[in-house]
């Protein structure tokens, strides 16, 4: 699988948040980048940069070194991105997502024709959820109407196929 630019953002955006972008994007193909330069160039506080750069660091996107300014006293660190995490976040993104199908098709499997409906689509509720509210939706207090989950559970059938045939061919 080829990682194109498009693909890491949306990665890091899911995972970090859409804020870090804008350092990434200053770290992309580049060593050693001091955390000053950065902010500078961003027109941004020290202390948000770095929490930018933490959070992508507590992920393991980022590597630093920290060094001591002579004149100053001050230590200042060098980030550099590890673009090689990125490919190892996918994979573990497509694990988790697995797993969340796994389990929402097996309550959806135990449970079947066991769900009601607002008409409204305002909530879904299992039966005994759906007696203590007397089969009236919370929101809006339309009657609520039993759901047959079997197209769920197709749908939940085939996105489990197409993740394990995504990861058989990776």
């Amino acid at each position: 699988m080829r990682l194109t630019d498009k693909r890491t953002e949306e990665v890091i955006n899911q995972v970090v948040g859409e804020d870090v972008l804008k350092v990434v994007g200053l770290l992309k193909g580049k060593k050693d980048v001091s955390e000053f330069k950065m902010a500078g160039q961003l027109k941004l506080d020290i202390q948000a940069v770095r929490n930018m750069l933490y959070r992508l660091h507590n992920h393991n996107l980022v590597t630093y070194k920290r060094k001591k300014d002579r004149k100053k006293g001050w230590y200042i660190s060098y980030w550099t991105f590890n673009k090689n995490r990125v490919k190892e976040l996918i994979g573990d993104l497509k694990k988790q997502k697995l797993e969340h199908f796994r389990q929402r098709l097996e309550t959806e499997s135990a449970n079947v024709n066991n769900f009601f409906i607002c008409p409204k689509a305002c909530t879904r509720m299992d039966f005994h959820s759906a007696a203590q509210f007397n089969f009236k939706c919370p929101e809006c207090g339309a009657v609520m109407q039993q759901q047959d989950n079997a197209k769920t559970i197709d749908f939940l059938k085939e996105k489990i196929r197409e993740i394990e045939s995504e990861a058989a061919v990776v």
